[in-house]
């Protein structure tokens, strides 16, 4: 199984005229077999970005594919 994130971003809205962004154009690919982490600081948008790849969060824009599929469609 492959995974590919290519320029992911995701903005959240937090009031009425501001936005968050919590990542900000992620890109990273994974082969069957390769071990993966993802480290930084807390805030970086680490959470928000699993959330993304388990489609539990829809990416503001960029592409995420796991298998070979859209995870959007």
């Amino acid at each position: 199984m492959q995974v590919r994130v290519a320029q992911f971003r995701k903005v959240f809205k937090t009031g009425l005229f501001s936005n968050t962004v919590a990542v900000h154009n992620a890109s990273f690919g994974l082969d069957f077999g390769d071990c993966f982490a993802l480290l930084g600081v807390n805030g970086a948008g680490k959470t928000t970005t699993f959330r993304s790849l388990t489609n539990e969060e829809v990416p503001t824009s960029g592409t995420i594919s796991v298998g070979g599929f859209d995870i959007i469609s």
